[in-house]
């Protein structure tokens, strides 16, 4: 048995596990056409909130991967999933610091958004990351909260990885504000259990999930904490030292997603030695 055969819905990230910036990883493509030939359900979810699901799935496309932008769940989908099943949104008003893209997400819900000084009297700041962040922006969004704004935040990774290394993200942008403010946002991305539940709603009748992904404290700690297993991927931020020395330890550690056609099971034990070596890497 393969771990492609033990579960029926796969929830995958993207950064790091199927792309690193504008590149497929290698065998990605070819391991998620496999995992959809074979009545798997796909699901894929991100924390990075610059791109709609739409722009996501063309992304996908031009790697060669299907995917519905129903299948894609943002970090701004687990946003607006939020805001709508646990946030009174009649006549309320918001500053986003985020991309125009992310902007236009929030505003199709009726949410009359706030710039410049009037954002200081916003009902919610909602932080997502861009690459415009600023200090004005920094002390909009310190002054709303302090006065009572609802605070939250579409992730908190610190970095995310691109061809250049790791580069700052949603995390980096979100500290400055909870330490200006002095208080600490709701953050609906992964780790937490609002992106999951985004994402298993995504699916009809979800079945034996499992989630995959390259970060320990985003993925996997996220997997566990809804009570799936998972899955981490040494195609993105985390190696297999990294494991060795964390707390957070993942249910299998694969390669990269072409491992999930292998035919053997890795078990906790051999799966974190420092010697594993997936038999279908080639170097």
């Amino acid at each position: 048995m393969t771990l492609a055969d033990k579960f029926d819905t796969f929830l995958i990230d993207l950064d790091g596990v199927v792309y690193v910036g504008d590149s497929a990883v290698r065998g990605a493509p070819e391991a998620i056409k496999a995992l959809r030939d074979a009545g798997k359900k796909v699901v894929f979810i991100t924390n990075d909130p610059n791109k709609s699901s739409d722009g996501y799935a063309e992304k996908l496309a031009s790697m060669g991967v299907d995917a519905l932008p129903g299948e894609v769940v943002t970090s701004v989908m687990a946003a607006r999933y939020y805001l709508r099943k646990y946030c009174e949104l009649k006549g309320k008003s918001a500053f986003i610091i985020g991309s125009r893209t992310m902007k236009r997400e929030f505003k199709s819900m009726g949410i009359a958004l706030k710039e410049g000084t009037e954002a200081r009297n916003a009902d919610f700041v909602i932080v997502g990351g861009h690459k415009e962040f600023n200090y004005e922006e920094m002390k909009n969004a310190s002054l709303a909260v302090q006065r009572g704004a609802q605070f939250i935040a579409t992730n908190r990774d610190p970095a995310y990885p691109t061809t250049e290394g790791l580069v700052p993200g949603t995390g980096a942008i979100l500290a400055s504000i909870e330490t200006a403010s002095g208080k600490r946002a709701r953050s609906v991305g992964k780790p937490g259990v609002i992106m999951f539940e985004a994402a298993l709603d995504a699916v009809d009748a979800p079945g034996n999930a499992v989630v995959i992904g390259d970060r320990l404290d985003s993925d996997i700690e996220g997997g566990k904490n809804v009570n799936l297993p998972t899955v981490l991927a040494l195609s993105g931020a985390t190696t297999k030292e990294d494991v060795n020395e964390s707390e957070i330890k993942p249910d299998y550690i694969i390669n990269s997603l072409a491992d999930l056609a292998s035919t053997e099971i890795w078990e906790k034990n051999p799966l974190l030695s420092p010697d594993y070596t997936s038999p279908q890497r080639k170097d």
